[in-house]
């Protein structure tokens, strides 16, 4: 976790470091259970498209529900070098669906399951390196990738929410509209209690309805009561083969699914701190490293790869409840479901509507978490041919399947889905565009000359190239307009001032250079006894309010050649603290 001192949001119940009450914690636990089990399907799926038999489908489900156990756990580590800290839990990923069908046909299941292991491996070295990458994860890119993880969800959950239409008389529909709309109007309309059983409300209303409408038949209850009470995950299909073809396929899957994660640690790390700026990586390397883990594990015991789950995240937004001892307690409940096929049933017969319905409702709290992380910072032409061009490109993936068919062979695996294709291409364009944009801008002002609308306008017109936080501008102009005004108007100096300006993604820099007199920056206000007999006193106060504005400065003068630089937002040593060391 971050050493810098969160905030909670108002709208948060129960944060990521508080322990929700046993009453409280347990039904939130069976929710998250529920909407996770929504994706162990894909093992399923992948038996399916080898002809597999339905043993071999339930053992790599159960062994899917242990590795997503000890995965969640791991996530939700605060202690150490593994782990985010947050509850961020893992689920099966999908992106690996479509290379692990590759793996088994090329190779059989064996092959599958090594080259799972070395995609984890890729992961966690990734993470090691993660945090030397940030030019490669500015925040309006960050936000992008949480749209686009949303926006990917919606092919999976559209038709289930709707029915496909064939055959249909309108069941599935009512189904999930109803379960849609209890959990809309008990998050809407009830107090905290109930906004925190919303979603387990839902569902259980949309098993209800979906018994008395058919689409629940006895045959499907029938599935409960023929599985065994207690059993334990065959391992007799594991095995490790390597093939050097596959090898970009996974490592590209790799890459992209711990993009899928920056972006899903990045929306935990805010909606736990209503003072939150900017992406912690340090959270998110340790974050990176759990998942590499978890697929490491999830390849060795004889399943396919994991990730962060977006649904479940944004389960956790719409109810309020944000505590990492949630990811302890839904790990060890997969772990132990993992052994009992009854109680798994339950989760293997909900229907489709239902699953739509929870996704639905994840996809509309997440959507606009992701566009409020874009807009967070400024915006010039560069960033919105970014911003705009990669989500037009991940569009046309989600709009036209087979899209990829149109690129040579080497590039299809880029188009496959939307999120690889946003992000690859976002990432590519912003290296492309930092081409020619300066880490540092001087200027000259002039005491007495240099008005305030062009201190205003020289900071806004570099902030929106580097992709600066408006607040963050602002404030750097508050200072520098004080400043300028005390300089004319209290004597320190006649002559031009050198204004340097930089920003390096932690911190907004302005290095001020001119000959005069030194400006004093006080830990304590001028009093108004001394302001009316203290000529320098004046000069004090506005040392004083420039001091306010930022996070840390250093002021130096030699043969009245003064020096001072000012820093906004540092994220490495406590302000007061330097501060308090440079005037000591």
């Amino acid at each position: 976790m971050s050493n810098m001192k969160r905030k909670k949001p108002s709208d948060i119940i129960y944060d990521v470091d508080e322990k929700p009450p046993l009453r409280t914690l347990m039904p939130l636990v069976l929710q998250q259970i529920i909407a996770l089990s929504v994706d162990l399907m894909f093992p399923v799926l992948i038996v399916s498209a080898i002809g597999g038999s339905t043993e071999l489908a339930q053992s790599l489900v159960s062994l899917m529900m242990i590795t997503m156990g000890i995965g969640t756990i791991l996530q939700s580590c605060n202690k150490g070098a593994v782990g985010s800290g947050y509850f961020c839990a893992q689920e099966t990923n999908s992106l690996f669906f479509p290379v692990s069908v590759l793996a088994i046909k090329t190779g059989g299941l064996h092959l599958m399951l090594g080259m799972t292991v070395v995609a984890g491996i890729a992961q966690a070295l990734f993470s090691r390196v993660v945090h030397k990458m940030r030019v490669l994860f500015p925040v309006e890119i960050t936000g992008l990738i949480i749209v686009m993880l949303a926006i990917s969800l919606i092919k999976y959950s559209f038709f289930s929410f709707v029915g496909d239409g064939k055959g249909s008389d309108g069941s599935e529909a009512i189904i999930a509209f109803v379960t849609l709309g209890v959990i809309m109007f008990m998050h809407v309309w009830g107090n905290e209690s109930l906004r925190q059983y919303s979603v387990l409300a839902g569902i259980v209303v949309g098993f209800l309805v979906s018994y008395f409408t058919g689409v629940l038949t006895e045959e499907h209850l029938q599935k409960i009561s023929a599985a065994p009470a207690m059993a334990f995950p065959s391992i007799n299909h594991i095995g490790w083969s390597f093939n050097i073809e596959l090898l970009i396929p996974f490592l590209l899957v790799a890459f992209c699914s711990s993009i899928k994660t920056v972006g899903n640690i990045t929306v935990c790390q805010k909606m736990n701190d209503a003072n939150w700026t900017r992406p912690d990586m340090n959270t998110i390397s340790g974050g990176l490293l759990a998942e590499g883990f978890g697929t490491i594990i999830s390849g060795l015991c004889g399943t396919m790869g994991q990730t962060t789950s977006s649904s479940s995240m944004g389960l956790s937004i719409a109810t309020g409840v944000l505590s990492r001892y949630i990811g302890y307690c839904v790990g060890t409940a997969f772990i132990i479901l993992a052994f009992f096929p009854k109680i798994a049933a339950v989760f293997a017969i909900m229907p489709e509507p239902i699953m739509g319905a929870i996704l639905m409702m994840s996809i509309a709290f997440v959507v606009p978490s992701g566009m409020q992380i874009c807009t967070s910072r400024m915006l010039d032409a560069r960033k919105s041919f970014v911003l705009g061009l990669a989500f037009v490109t991940g569009l046309v993936v989600e709009m036209f399947p087979g899209f990829e068919s149109t690129f040579p062979v080497y590039m299809q695996p880029f188009f496959k889905s939307s999120l690889a294709a946003s992000s690859i291409t976002a990432i590519s364009l912003n290296l492309l565009f930092r081409v020619g944009v300066a880490k540092h801008h001087v200027i000259k002002m002039t005491p007495g000359v240099t008005t305030s609308e062009e201190v205003a306008n020289f900071m806004e017109a570099h902030g929106a190239a580097w992709g600066a936080r408006k607040e963050i501008i602002n404030r750097a102009s508050a200072v520098l307009n004080e400043f300028m005004e005390s300089a004319a108007n209290l004597g320190l100096t006649q002559e031009e001032v050198n204004v340097d300006a930089s920003f390096d993604e932690f911190n907004l820099d302005v290095e001020l250079y001119y000959k005069g007199t030194l400006m004093q920056f006080p830990d304590i206000r001028p009093t108004q006894n001394e302001l009316l007999q203290d000529d320098t006193a004046f000069l004090k106060l506005s040392g004083f309010l420039i001091k306010q504005h930022v996070d840390w400065l250093k002021s130096e003068s030699q043969n009245d050649n003064c020096h001072i630089k000012l820093s906004l937002n540092s994220e490495s040593l406590n302000p007061r603290k330097i501060s308090r060391v440079f005037f000591k």
